[in-house]
């Protein structure tokens, strides 16, 4: 891999999912959502992120009954958890796919559900950048959705670096 890419995939590295403790239990309001998710997302999209969340978007992702309804606007920790995973996987999958990979089974919470994709993103991401071990196998439709997230990301990135683009 040629040092362009490997700069700018260097950004990508910081990557890593807000820890489940770490996503506010208090109720955001929809711009302070806004603003959570595209601080998390920057290292692996860069500049890029500001169009991949926005109050409609959302307002689109709860009607679509994607998320629930917010509770007198404020958004719990659950509800930003699915979009945290929505803005990933929206750049590889389509809405009914997503909805689908994110439907809970019984006795399913949104804190396992994530807690699976957090370990599975950063794990696409340390072997992509040639961190770590391998990543294992995938198993479901989710786990595909994942790994073309993260190497999307990848790919973004190496055409930057071909360009001359270093994040």
């Amino acid at each position: 891999m040629n040092s362009e890419i490997q700069s700018a995939l260097s950004a990508i590295r910081r990557f890593r999912p807000t820890q489940w403790e770490q996503i506010p239990d208090l109720g955001l309001y929809m711009d302070q959502v806004v603003t959570f998710i595209t601080r998390m997302y920057e290292p692996l999209y860069g500049e890029d992120i500001h169009g991949y969340l926005s109050p409609s978007m959302i307002n689109n992702y709860v009607k679509s009954k994607l998320i629930p309804r917010p509770t007198g606007k404020k958004y719990s920790r659950e509800q930003i958890a699915l979009l945290t995973m929505i803005v990933a996987l929206k750049q590889t999958s389509s809405m009914e796919d997503i909805r689908r990979m994110l439907a809970l089974g019984e006795g399913d919470t949104v804190q396992a559900l994530y807690a699976a994709f957090s370990e599975r993103i950063t794990g696409v991401i340390q072997s992509m950048c040639g961190e770590g071990g391998g990543i294992a196998a995938p198993q479901t439709a989710l786990d595909f959705a994942i790994l073309a997230c993260g190497y999307s990301a990848g790919c973004a990135a190496a055409l930057k670096g071909e360009r001359g683009e270093v994040q």
